[in-house]
């Protein structure tokens, strides 16, 4: 089955508070993460594995960077319009929640653009049923 590539700013919350790093897995995403993994794909979460999310379900592996180029059924969910991680050739890039900043200058161009990680998850097994 097709890789997910998560960067964690798609499951948490943003922050209340910019000063104060309260990371909360936003509502759903837990279910949105284990039904992809269900499904049968293998789900990478990006960053360090001490800092991953203690609610996400087993079956998750994580890794220290995205690859510079993924395969055409792959996937990259970020939060982010500016990832961390950046922005990878090949594959489904997904922004995930509405996070886009106010300004003149446009932002870079996803394929798809979701409300939530449940709806991504949604978009995702969709998509693949349907190819």
């Amino acid at each position: 089955m097709s890789l997910v590539y998560v960067d964690p700013s798609a499951l948490l919350l943003p922050p209340a508070d910019r000063a104060a790093a309260d990371e909360l897995v936003a509502p759903g995403a837990h279910d949105a993460v284990e039904h992809l993994v269900e499904a049968g794909f293998d789900v990478v979460l990006l960053g360090n594995e001490a800092t991953a999310p203690a609610e996400l379900p087993t079956g998750i592996r994580c890794a220290p960077e995205l690859p510079p180029h993924l395969d055409s059924d792959a996937w990259y969910l970020t939060g982010e319009p500016y990832p961390p991680f950046g922005r990878p050739r090949g594959g489904t890039t997904v922004l995930v929640g509405p996070r886009r900043p106010q300004g003149k200058v446009p932002l870079p161009r996803f394929d798809l653009e979701t409300r939530d990680m449940s709806a991504a998850a949604m978009e995702i097994l969709t998509r693949e049923a349907m190819a």
